[in-house]
């Protein structure tokens, strides 16, 4: 849609998010085979803490830094992840 990354990247933030919080009050409330599971909250807090500050100071440093060297970082991210799944099936 070429759209610029700092647009795609508040809305997949916002995405990430509210999929967080529903995770969280799945767990917290929906028994699993009758047995309730409790988030780790201070992990919770602490990852939401990181993930704040990374939100904060990725979206001031995204104005200096290249879009197309973003897309290759996240790109070749994601080939590294993948690569990693692979060799770990076979």
């Amino acid at each position: 849609f070429r759209l610029p990354v700092y647009t795609v990247a508040g809305a997949a933030l916002m995405g990430t998010f509210l999929t967080s919080i529903a995770g969280v009050l799945f767990y917290t409330f929906v028994p699993l085979n009758g047995m309730t599971a409790s988030p780790d909250w201070l992990l919770g807090l602490l990852f939401g803490a990181g993930g704040f500050c990374g939100i904060y100071l990725g979206a001031r440093c995204q104005k200096f830094v290249p879009q197309k060297f973003i897309k290759m970082v996240i790109g070749i991210s994601i080939l590294s992840v993948a690569l990693k799944y692979i060799i770990q099936y076979f």
